[in-house]
Order: structure tokens, then C-alpha cells, then sequence
């Protein structure tokens, strides 16, 4: 009886699962549940309003960020490079022709002197770099033109000379003036007790090199190594004195003219691209992102230093005041890319949150900022210039545009 009994309950079992079964994949559901139609994915572009793309100079605002040359964080120093002829000057602070010594001051005789700079980026391909120091006159400053520069670095005002080894990429520098090697930079009693200095580069082909400034803490130093002599006691005092950098700036053979009808980004002084797009409600309302990305046609070579990127930022603009405007601080509405050390082809940009936050928030303006990121603006040799919405026979094709890849609403069907 008892095994009628198991038989009976396996049989019940069976068919209870059987049942199940038979519910769960019967295609009488399937139009209940399952949507209707297929996926599709399109492609649109979306240009710039027209005229409502520009460029800001430095020289407009320097309220808001701009970095004049000089100012950023690093100096320019080249020779033969492609895409600018400069050259690097300091001036240090004063240095006194007396020190106190026991409460009175004493005059001191220099044993040697130490020039010190700190090399930020160079293109390591490059060998035999070798940095050229001269004598500027102690008034130069921010006036300073190539023209009126260049001249003055040659051998009657040389310095010394820094032979940077193949291996050393980045870091301090430095050269030592002893002996009668240290008329070049004597400084005469009675004077102003400053040395300023301009530097010019060679290397085995035509290359730059970014080298520290006051802008980015790292600027060049003067330090004396000096002998007191103290009569009344017989003795001698050595002492260091140290001079740091007073004033800094860099000058260019081709400085970069902004031009109202196309779009510069970086340069000296800095500028940045603000462009404003309009996209439609039902553009914004009925579809799904995929990708948005911004394509910025150069109007001629974008060159970098090799082994040293070429940076650009694009930034979502929080209130569009023009060059004024907010920048978001927000790293998810912000994003950084970097060229091709010759970047001749179209720049994409990738753009996708920025355009998911505009439908997000009708409030936020339909614009972004482009620019080099703060340590790099005013402080690289990349020079961007892009066709705008305003230069000569741009069409489409060249004018600012957003790539926008999306999917429409999903047509589900009714049960």
C-alpha cells in the first residue's frame, strides 16, 4: 500500500511541474509581455548657432582666468621649432654689494655663482640640448618684444651654458661661474644689484622646451657664494646668498593674433572658444543619447612638443555671460583630451553627458567652454585655431557641429 502511495505522490508531483511547465512557455502570453517593433539608431548633426560661437583673449578679461604670457605655469624656449621662435628671461631680485656681519655691514668678494632652473617638459627624442644663458639688461620687463631680445643673446653677453644630458627628461639644471668666468655677471657697487638673464636652446634638430616660472613655483634662482673678510677679528665669513626670481616672461618671433572669424584656443596670451547650440524640445524630449561628440575643424596644423601632450578641456558653462560665464567644477561635465602631436585632422570631442544634462535641466545653457587646462594655458607651444560658424567659405562641413548618435522611444505595443 505504502509503495501505491509513493507511486501516487511522484505521479502528482510530475504533474504538477508539467503544468507549470506548460504555463510559463505558452505563446498565448507572448503579445502580453513582449514589445512590439525593433531598435532603431540614428545619426544627426547639429551646428553651431550661427555667429554665436567666439573666442576670448587674455587681454579682454584677466579677471576671469585668462593667463597673459609669462604669467602661466611654465616658460617657452625654442630654436628652428615649427610652431613659434622663443625665447626665456628672468630677472632676479637684488642682490646688495655689503652683509651684516656682528652688527655692521661688510663688503664681500664672490667666489662663485649658481644659476638654477628647473626643466619642466622637453621632446626626449631629442638629444644634445643644450640651454644658453646671457646678460639682460637689470630693467627689462614685460615690454620686452623678440626684437629687442634676440639681438642681445649673443657672445659678448654669454653667460655660461647648461649641457643637459640625454637622460635627464625633467627637473632642476644648473651651471656654476667661477673665476674669471664671473665677469658676466658682476655687479658693480653703486649699481641696482639686479641680473636678469635670457636664455636661447640648441639640440641636434630644431625643438622647445618648457622651463619653470613664477606661475608655476618653479622659477629660476641666483645664488652667491661669497667671502667676508672681518678685520678686527682676522677672520673670514663664507656665506650664500640667494636671489630668487623677481620678474619672468618668454618672448615669441610669431605671437598668435586671434582673428574674430575662427575659434583660438590656448596661445599667449591665453584665449578660449565659448559655443552655443540650440537643440530642439522634441529633440531633447523624445529621444535616448548614445553619443554626442563635438568635431572642431583646425585651420591649420595643431603641433605639439613631442612627448609632451597637447591638452584640450572642455567645460559645461553653468550661466552664459560670455567670456564671464561660470565654468562648472563638476569632473563629470568636464573632459579632458588629448591631440595628436600634429593634429591636422578633424578634433572630436566627447560630449555625451554634457548633452544628457541639457536635457536634464533646461535651465543650464546649451553651451561649452574649450581651453588648455590651467597648467598649460599660456604655457605650451600648441596653438589651436579652428573654422568658426563666422570664417570665409566654412560650410558645414568645417563649421563647429555636435555628432549626436540616439535612439527614439521605444514603440511598445498594446496587449
Amino acid at each position: 500500500m505504502s509503495g501505491w502511495r509513493w507511486a501516487g505522490g511522484v505521479l502528482v508531483s510530475a504533474a504538477v511541474v508539467t503544468a507549470c511547465q506548460e504555463r510559463l512557455t505558452s505563446p498565448a502570453d507572448c503579445p502580453a509581455l513582449c514589445p512590439g517593433g525593433t531598435v532603431e539608431v540614428f545619426d544627426t548633426i547639429v551646428p553651431a548657432l550661427q555667429g554665436r560661437d567666439s573666442s576670448f583673449p587674455a587681454f579682454q578679461d584677466r579677471a576671469f582666468g585668462y593667463v597673459d604670457r609669462g604669467k602661466g605655469r611654465a616658460l617657452l624656449v625654442s630654436n628652428g621649432f615649427a610652431p613659434s621662435e622663443d625665447r626665456a628671461v628672468y630677472r632676479f631680485l637684488p642682490r646688495g654689494d655689503s652683509i651684516t656681519v656682528r652688527d655692521t655691514l661688510r663688503a664681500y668678494t664672490v667666489d662663485s655663482v649658481v644659476i638654477n632652473l628647473t626643466l619642466v617638459a622637453r621632446d626626449t627624442l631629442v638629444n644634445g640640448l643644450t640651454v644658453f644663458l646671457y646678460r639682460l639688461p637689470s630693467t627689462v620687463d614685460s615690454t620686452a618684444t623678440f626684437d629687442g631680445i634676440d639681438p642681445l643673446l649673443a657672445d659678448p653677453n654669454l653667460i655660461g651654458t647648461i649641457a643637459v644630458p640625454d637622460t635627464v627628461n625633467t627637473g632642476a639644471i644648473s651651471t656654476t661661474i667661477r673665476g674669471v668666468d664671473l665677469a658676466p655677471v658682476a655687479l658693480p657697487p653703486g649699481g641696482d644689484s639686479v641680473l636678469a638673464i635670457g636664455l636661447r636652446i640648441a639640440a641636434e634638430t630644431p625643438t622647445g622646451i618648457r622651463v619653470g616660472s613664477l606661475g608655476g613655483s618653479s622659477a629660476a634662482s641666483f645664488t652667491s657664494f661669497v667671502t667676508v673678510d672681518v678685520p678686527d677679528t682676522g677672520s673670514a665669513r663664507r656665506q650664500s646668498l640667494s636671489r630668487v626670481t623677481a620678474f619672468n616672461t618668454f618672448v615669441t618671433q610669431n605671437p598668435l593674433v586671434p582673428d574674430d572669424t575662427q575659434l583660438t584656443v590656448g596661445g599667449e596670451p591665453s584665449s578660449r572658444a565659448l559655443l552655443r547650440f540650440g537643440l530642439s524640445d522634441e529633440l531633447l524630449d523624445s529621444i535616448t543619447i548614445v553619443r554626442a561628440t563635438l568635431e572642431l575643424t583646425p585651420v591649420r596644423p595643431i603641433i605639439g612638443l613631442p612627448t609632451d601632450p597637447t591638452l584640450l578641456q572642455t567645460q559645461a558653462v553653468i550661466g552664459d555671460l560670455g567670456a564671464k560665464s561660470p565654468l562648472t567644477e563638476d569632473l563629470l561635465f568636464m573632459r579632458l583630451d588629448t591631440l595628436a602631436t600634429v593634429q591636422s585632422d578633424t578634433v572630436r570631442l566627447e560630449l555625451t553627458r554634457f548633452v544628457q544634462l541639457w536635457q536634464s535641466s533646461r535651465a543650464r545653457p546649451q553651451s561649452v567652454f574649450i581651453r588648455m587646462p590651467d597648467q598649460r594655458e599660456a604655457a605650451t607651444f600648441a596653438r589651436a585655431v579652428f573654422f568658426s560658424t563666422r570664417s570665409s567659405g566654412a560650410g558645414a562641413s568645417v563649421a563647429p557641429r555636435l555628432r549626436i548618435t540616439y535612439q527614439r522611444a521605444f514603440p511598445f505595443e498594446n496587449p
